[in-house]
C-alpha cells in the first residue's frame, strides 16, 4: 500500500487490558494496513486425543470458503470517496481505557487504520460418547 499520511503521536493518559486473544491486536497510533486471521479448531472429547482419532481442517469447508464479499451499490452513489484532512495538533488524546478482552482476530485502535482485514473461523467439536437408551418400563 503506497498511502502516506504524517506521522501522529498518540497519548494514552492509562490502559488496561485483562485479555487480548490469538490474532487480536492494539494499537497505539496510526496504521497503514493490518491483515489478522485466525483459522482453529476447538476441540472437546471424554476420550483421549491418541485413541478417538485426529480431526482436520480439510474436513470443514467453511475454512476453505471465500471470504464474503461486502458491495453496497446505494453507497456513495458510486462514487469514490475521497477524504483529506489537515491536523493541526497531530496528537490523538485519550484519557483511560479499561477493556475486558480483545477477541480473535479482532481490533483495539487509538488511531487511524487505513486499511483492515479481520477474519476468524471457528469451528467448536464436542465428541461424547451418547447415552445408552434405557430399556422401557415394562407395567
Amino acid at each position: 500500500m503506497t498511502n502516506t499520511y504524517p506521522i501522529r503521536t498518540a497519548n494514552v493518559g492509562g490502559i488496561c487490558i485483562i485479555d487480548v486473544s490469538i490474532a487480536g491486536i492494539v494499537q497505539l497510533g496510526d496504521r497503514a494496513e493490518t491483515n489478522a486471521r485466525l483459522k482453529a479448531l476447538a476441540v472437546q472429547r471424554q476420550e483421549d486425543h491418541t485413541t478417538a482419532g485426529d480431526v482436520f481442517f480439510e474436513s470443514y469447508n467453511m475454512f476453505y470458503r471465500p471470504r464474503p464479499v461486502l458491495n453496497d451499490p446505494d453507497f456513495d452513489n458510486g462514487q469514490v470517496i475521497q477524504l483529506i484532512r489537515d491536523n493541526r495538533c497531530p496528537s490523538i488524546t485519550v484519557g483511560s481505557i479499561h477493556v475486558i478482552a480483545v477477541g480473535a482476530s479482532s481490533s483495539l485502535q487509538i488511531g487511524n487504520g487505513m486499511c483492515l482485514t479481520n477474519e476468524s473461523r471457528i469451528k467448536h467439536i464436542r465428541q461424547y460418547p451418547r447415552r445408552k437408551a434405557l430399556p422401557p418400563i415394562g407395567c
